[in-house]
């Protein structure tokens, strides 16, 4: 029998490649989507005589850019990992039974330092308007963590609560936020549950976030994801020597662990309600749709693999 050299699979294949792919999909993330956010706080007095920037400081900015942010994160890293880019997300696909243990702490590893390393490049890319920023307020960029009400701008990489929203509001509103996240993306990506066709999975979670963005946002910056809040905070904490952690009366457990919670509860309630009566009810994938990791593609035409 002739030799046959059969050449090893490549690291890429497996873990490290799943978790290269969470990292930049995160990374995206959180570039496009804190990326609106400095647009938001930066450049909001451009106009002749220092007027308001037109469009540049509305609210529907941060809610149109993070849902964008999160179809573009989604959509790089879909076919590889199934596109979590959220711990919470994470998760409650292992409580599901739907995903391997062994793989939740690589995955969230990779989460948090895709978004660190997006704040870091997002700092330096911003670092003049932050500074310029900053200096109207009378602080230099080592401050860039106090208070809101003393005009900080850490707001610009992580989450902060208004300050009448307490501490019990706001972990209810990251609880619910998270829950509504979860539970509506298994409803999405449900092949049973009238599907998304034609790979548009990562659209329609977009406008999930964008509504929830609307509805839920301005409570506490709705992060419903502890990588989003978690890596930035941490790349300021550098900057800012650890100012980040203990702002906002050490606020930074609360975009962890309510998120955390919340995609559980979400999670279970979808489980233990639709996916229920779909089982019970015999129900089929709908029309041509077919999952590939944990994305759902249209099938080609003729019914065959691509």
């Amino acid at each position: 029998m002739a030799n046959q050299n059969v050449s090893a699979p490549s690291a890429l294949s497996g873990l490290w490649g799943e978790c290269l792919a969470e990292f930049l999909g995160t990374m995206v993330l959180l570039l496009f989507g804190d990326g609106c956010v400095a647009t938001f706080a930066l450049f909001t007095n451009l106009g002749a005589n220092n007027a308001a920037t037109p469009f540049a400081n509305e609210w529907i900015v941060i809610t149109v850019g993070w849902g964008m942010a999160v179809m573009l994160g989604i959509y790089v890293a879909g076919a590889v990992s199934g596109a979590h880019i959220n711990p919470a997300v994470t998760l409650a696909f292992a409580v599901r039974g739907k995903f391997p243990w062994n793989k939740v702490v690589p995955y969230w590893i990779a989460q948090v330092l895709g978004a660190f390393i997006a704040a870091l490049f997002l700092y330096f890319v911003y670092q003049g308007a932050l500074v310029h920023q900053l200096g109207v307020m009378h602080l230099n960029i080592g401050q860039i963590a106090q208070p809101v009400t003393s005009n900080g701008l850490g707001w610009v990489f992580y989450t902060y609560p208004k300050a009448f929203v307490g501490t019990f509001g706001a972990f209810c509103d990251e609880f619910l936020g998270t829950a509504l996240l979860v539970g509506l993306i298994f409803a999405i990506v449900d092949v049973r549950n009238q599907p998304v066709q034609a790979n548009l999975n990562p659209m329609i979670i977009g406008f999930l976030v964008l509504a929830i963005g609307l509805s839920f946002g301005l409570n506490t910056g709705y992060a419903i994801n502890p990588a989003r809040d978690f890596g930035p905070r941490l790349w300021i904490a550098i900057v800012s020597g650890g100012a980040s952690i203990a702002a906002d009366n050490f606020y930074f457990w609360i975009p962890i662990v309510a998120p955390l919670v919340g995609g559980i509860v979400g999670a279970l309630v979808y489980d233990f309600t639709i996916a229920k009566v779909l089982i019970a009810r015999g129900a089929l994938p709908s029309g041509t749709a077919e999952v590939r990791g944990e994305a759902v593609r249209e099938e080609p035409a003729g019914g065959g693999e691509d």
